[in-house]
């Protein structure tokens, strides 16, 4: 793939046309006959940051909501005025127009909805995912209890294995439940929160392929199909797209440059402000100058846009390798061409520029360069 089209995919994704949900009216009320006196619920609308907050008065346990925004959403409704030691009475499911109707005896945890059919998926997938989560704290919780010296006993291997088998059934479940519900808005917020930030294409390309055209279209699919796209071109054993990019002297310097001067290149997304980054650089220095001879290049580009700070880091650093950087912070274009979210990440490349590995650090880092030169 050319980087003149990834970078064409790049600018579809800031285009941000926005598709599917519309300015319509909603209708929430309900009533918990257990509540007694005076409370507050907030409705939050959708996940990101600055997603819409509301706010109401409940009076005997009798609450409503109305208004109007881009449905159907994501919600939250909490009760804020009371806590407990199991946490904040909540609950999530999705709003759409028309009236949705909230009935309980003593809790939003433990209410029922009558509302969007959004909510019947989503209270579907959660039946089946709920059980496992629970079971993963646990384990979670356990482990963080079991002193160092009993984590080789047979008995914690068995809460591992569990813990294993566990996130890989959580994941085949979501997966079905997209299968079987291609069309449900509850799918494709399902998918996106599964990709992290390094995407595993071969599995979750044929996912994203079975839903259909209309949550495509959508600007979440949009963007969905676009991260995909870009997974496809950073996936393991395939070659990585070149570029260039301006060194520390401002000189021009591409990928290609630094991949035929040796037999394995690690390409280094890090920034001299990033905590994590600089905590690694030590394991990359040690990495470098226990291989640099035997062939191993790095090539270092960074997130930051100060120059003297960036300049500053990789001396403190000890870092003797190719460093690039167009001083943009995170809109580095070489970190948008390869779906960089995060720092610090890394692609490492055979002798002909092909992904080996994605992400290593420290002494896997370390002894996959050994396996390669050996």
């Amino acid at each position: 793939m050319t980087t003149n089209r990834i970078l064409i995919i790049i600018a579809l994704m800031l285009i941000g046309i926005s598709a599917g949900a519309q300015q319509k009216a909603y209708n929430l009320t309900g009533r918990i006959s257990g509540w007694r006196g005076t409370d507050t619920l907030v409705l939050w609308q959708g996940d990101s940051p600055d997603r819409k907050a509301d706010t109401t008065v409940v009076q005997n346990g009798v609450f409503k909501f109305t208004g109007s925004g881009k449905l159907p959403v994501k919600a939250v409704l909490a009760r804020i005025s009371n806590a407990s030691r199991s946490g904040r009475d909540t609950r999530t499911f999705y709003m759409d127009s028309g009236m949705t109707r909230v009935s309980g005896t003593d809790s939003l945890r433990t209410a029922v909805l009558k509302g969007a059919k959004l909510t019947a998926d989503y209270e579907a997938l959660a039946s089946v995912i709920d059980p496992m989560m629970k079971r993963l704290v646990q384990l979670r919780m356990s482990a963080m209890k079991t002193p160092k010296a009993e984590q080789q006993d047979p008995e914690f291997k068995a809460l591992e294995k569990e813990y294993v088998e566990l996130l890989t059934a959580i994941s085949e479940a979501k997966i079905k439940f997209i299968m079987a519900h291609p069309n449900s808005l509850v799918s494709l917020h399902t998918l996106s929160q599964m990709l992290s930030a390094q995407i595993d294409y071969p599995k979750y390309w044929p996912v994203y392929q079975a839903l259909s055209a209309a949550m495509k279209l959508r600007s979440e699919g949009r963007e969905l199909g676009k991260r995909l796209e870009i997974a496809k071109y950073t996936a393991l054993g395939t070659q990585l797209p070149d570029f260039s990019s301006l060194d520390t002297l401002r000189q021009p310097l591409s990928l290609s440059d630094v991949v035929k001067k040796g037999k394995v290149t690690l390409v280094d997304f890090w920034a001299s402000w990033c905590a994590p980054c600089r905590a690694e650089n030590p394991n990359v220095v040690k990495a470098y100058h226990a291989f640099h001879d035997k062939g191993f290049n790095i090539l270092s580009v960074s997130l930051d846009k100060d120059a003297v700070s960036w300049k500053k880091a990789i001396i403190k650093d000890g870092m003797p390798w190719y460093h690039v950087s167009g001083l943009r912070y995170w809109d580095e274009p070489v970190a948008k061409m390869y779906g960089i979210n995060g720092v610090p990440d890394s692609f490492l490349l055979d002798a002909e520029g092909r992904v080996v590995a994605r992400g290593l650090r420290g002494e896997a880092l370390y002894n996959k360069i050994l396996s390669m030169l050996q």
